[in-house]
């Protein structure tokens, strides 16, 4: 079964509903870090109740936090494998893995940074919504 993590803006007005804006599947850097760090809330069985949970400057910033401690940590292995590999098979595969999760994770990164700069104007009243909201399916 697909999960996913959905992304809304709510646009000012009365009675304003969210609109979904864009959607990462469970195997995506972003969903598991969202997941993981803030647990959105599940969107609900109810057809006539939808959850949400609201992005704050505040939860943005932990995940942001997250990513960037786990981009630290994967460079800094990946520094201390290529003073050992001398050749070794195994550990240039286990290099160039690390390479790839940095590459998934600075991906993220920049991505939740856009979300960050959604949730900034919508804090801030810049943009022409007033929430940034989440949940999973």
């Amino acid at each position: 079964m697909s999960s996913y993590l959905t992304i809304y803006l709510v646009p000012k007005g009365d009675e304003s509903k969210p609109i979904s804006l864009i959607s990462y599947s469970r195997n995506n850097e972003v969903y598991q870090y969202f997941n993981d760090t803030i647990n959105p809330a599940f969107i609900g069985v109810n057809e006539n109740v939808t959850n949400y949970t609201e992005l704050t400057e505040a939860k943005i910033k932990e995940v942001i936090s997250e990513l960037k401690s786990d981009i630290d940590k994967a460079k800094r292995r990946v520094a201390e494998y290529e003073k050992h590999a001398a050749g070794k098979t195994e550990i240039i595969e286990d290099i160039l893995s690390q390479k790839e999760w940095i590459d998934d994770l600075q991906l993220a990164l920049s991505r939740t940074e856009f979300i960050e700069e959604l949730v900034y104007e919508a804090s801030h009243g810049f943009g022409d919504y007033t929430k940034v909201l989440c949940n999973i399916d």
